[in-house]
């Protein structure tokens, strides 16, 4: 078996930069690579370094490129605006990709030989893009909006001030590569998902789609279609109540890879890998034994093997599937990657994460042994004056099960004193946390706090079982596991019991009814009505409208007993309430604490999120902690 071994860098005390700790200045220094993207040679990458804007309080990112060998790296875009999707022309010789700089996000096209630049498809709000085989076409995706006239009853002048939603359905143009109008091919109910993927001979696209809210199949989930260039003509390819999607077709056009998990009554549901003929027949399941959710599926130039990255206990790790059904972990060491991209010369680039280094770009060989090449790392020269708190995993046991945390520790850390401990809790939507660079962690742990992240029944990256053992207690078996975690973490003598803190949201306000353990709690956009949480989800917890009626909730007096609200008689722990305008959920939590007369404030965070807010966010927990539980 050929694997690829990565070297992770130390994650011992000693190995960490001895610089200043971080603060909340650096949320404006740090940048970090994303969507990775290899030229189909194998000879240059080219990447997205994302970054916040102080001055203007917006989300930037720019493009780079650099050679396959890490020598010759330079700036593709500058200037602040989000520039993202990065794709290859067949041939390497152009680059699209999508930029708002003109107002929305249009699609620009760079050649290389000349360096010019042109935006096509103007006035469409693009939102994903693919190559046609032969270089000439794009094909996108964009909202098109739903026109919907007052209802009949309505005076005149009331119609302005009828509450109407602004719908819009998500579906495939195309636009010849050297400019023009988009032409757009699909109508109708359903919206499409994804990013769209060419046929072998460029007279089709695939295209993952799935029913409007509205349409009376939503239950169907996702299915794989084949759109016809000339004239739209639609093809449905898949056939089944669970979601299909990222189609993607072998080099040679014969087979088609997709990702699916089928409509079954779980609250958790991997994604599994799937292959069919061109024409849909033959449909057959790989790597069916991973048990692991698959993201990111690439072909081999040769078409016979299909390379994925999975999660598995904390980590992510490349695999590949051939069509005998057997599966090779291609990658070994314990690291977060991001993205994964697949030249035809065996490369391959992803993001990798450690405790140590965040979002480096990252080469690598995966049909042979060998080492990676790092490319870049955008965050190297801040890390490098930092002093980096280390981290270390955890394990206990709950509910009979070994449940594995990580913990991020202060940079002058020592056993033998007593440092506060904050719970932090990822629970909308559930991630799984591992050894990966976490930014906001790193200035919770510089401002002398132990951080703790858990991965608690119901997370993913742990089997399909262990993602759906909170079915029937939901919140509750989760909640049983945090607490289990602080246990295991006092037992280890260097955190004080009296400076217990804890941030997050559903778990948040469940803890607020079920423990008075904690000396301050910040509840950031928490879910207080979980009844109509799951009802209004459009996919709620892995397609909650479709699996809810097996809930143990299914009447009025379950739906009661599982709202956090219904435990408001036990509310003691001060609480700092953080929601979004108009947050209803947000407003509930406050005004029951401030019915129970305890000590909470309510923070409305106002407009679309931005990177201030989000900075505003980790000023007011620490404020808030401070008042409580404050470090040393």
């Amino acid at each position: 078996m050929r694997r690829t071994g990565w070297t992770i860098l130390a994650c011992a005390c000693g190995a960490f930069a001895a610089g200043r700790p971080f603060s909340q200045d650096d949320w404006w220094q740090f940048r970090e690579a994303h969507d990775p993207r290899i030229a189909a040679n194998g000879s240059r990458v080219v990447y997205v370094e994302a970054w916040n804007d102080r001055e203007h309080d917006a989300f930037r990112s720019n493009l780079w490129i650099v050679s396959a060998d890490g020598k010759n790296r330079g700036r593709l875009t500058e200037g602040p605006w989000r520039d993202c999707s990065p794709r290859w022309s067949p041939d390497a010789t152009r680059l699209a990709y999508l930029s708002n700089r003109g107002g929305s996000p249009g699609i620009r096209i760079r050649t290389f030989d000349s360096g010019q630049e042109v935006e096509i498809a103007n006035g469409q709000q693009a939102l994903t893009l693919a190559w046609s085989p032969d270089g000439k076409w794009l094909a996108y995706t964009a909202a098109v909006p739903i026109m919907t006239a007052p209802p009949a009853w309505a005076p005149l002048l009331l119609a302005p001030l009828l509450a109407r939603s602004n719908e819009s359905r998500i579906q495939l143009f195309v636009v010849p590569a050297n400019g023009g109008a988009g032409r757009q091919l699909t109508t109708g109910t359903l919206n499409h998902q994804g990013e769209p993927a060419w046929m072998g001979d460029g007279r089709s696209i695939l295209i993952s789609a799935a029913p409007a809210p509205d349409a009376a199949n939503v239950l169907d989930g996702g299915e794989i279609y084949s759109i016809r260039v000339v004239d739209g003509a639609r093809t449905q390819l898949t056939h089944h109540r669970g979601p299909d999607e990222s189609p993607t077709v072998s080099p040679d056009g014969s087979r088609i890879a997709w990702l699916a998990r089928e409509a079954a009554p779980q609250s958790y549901l991997n994604r599994k890998l799937y292959v069919m003929n061109a024409d849909g027949s033959r449909i057959k399941v790989l790597a069916g034994a991973l048990d692991r959710d698959v993201r990111h599926p690439q072909w081999s130039s040769d078409s016979r093997t299909i390379y994925f990255l999975a999660d598995d206990h904390g980590a992510t790790y490349v695999y590949s599937a051939r069509n005998d059904g057997g599966v090779r972990q291609v990658t070994l060491e314990r690291q977060r990657l991001a993205g994964l991209s697949l030249g035809d010369n065996g490369r391959a680039v992803s993001v990798r994460s450690t405790s140590a280094a965040a979002g480096e770009v990252m080469v690598f060989p995966v049909d042979v042994a060998g080492p990676p090449i790092l490319v870049a790392a955008p965050a190297q020269s801040l890390l490098a004056e930092r002093a980096i708190g280390r981290s270390g995993e955890l394990q206990w046991i709950s509910g009979g099960q070994n449940i594995q945390g990580w913990l991020t520790y202060p940079p002058a850390f020592e056993s033998s004193k007593k440092y506060p401990l904050v719970v932090d809790v990822e629970d909308a939507p559930r991630r799984m946390c591992g050894p990966e660079f976490q930014l906001r962690r790193q200035i919770l742990a510089a401002a002398g706090y132990v951080v703790l992240c858990a991965n608690p029944r119901g997370t993913p990256g742990y089997g399909e079982a262990f993602g759906n053992l909170i079915h029937s207690r939901y919140p509750g078996d989760d909640f049983d596991d945090l607490m289990r975690a602080v246990d295991a973490v006092v037992a280890k003598g260097f955190v004080d019991t009296h400076r217990l803190t804890l941030v997050g949201g559903l778990l948040a306000a469940w803890a607020l009814g079920h423990t008075n353990r904690f000396s301050a709690v910040v509840a950031r956009r928490p879910i207080a009505d979980w009844v109509t949480h799951v009802a209004l989800a459009p996919d709620g917890l892995a397609h909650a409208a479709a699996w809810m009626g097996a809930m143990p909730w299914e009447d009025p007096e379950q739906y009661t007993k599982h709202s956090p609200l219904s435990f408001a008689q036990n509310f003691q722990t001060p609480t700092l309430v953080i929601g979004r305008e108009h947050d209803t959920e947000a407003e509930q939590l406050y005004f029951a604490l401030h019915a129970r007369k305890v000590e909470a404030e309510l923070v409305r965070m106002r407009g679309p999120e931005t990177p201030g807010q989000m900075a505003l966010e980790l000023e007011a927990t620490l404020a808030w902690f401070s008042r409580f539980a404050a470090a040393p």
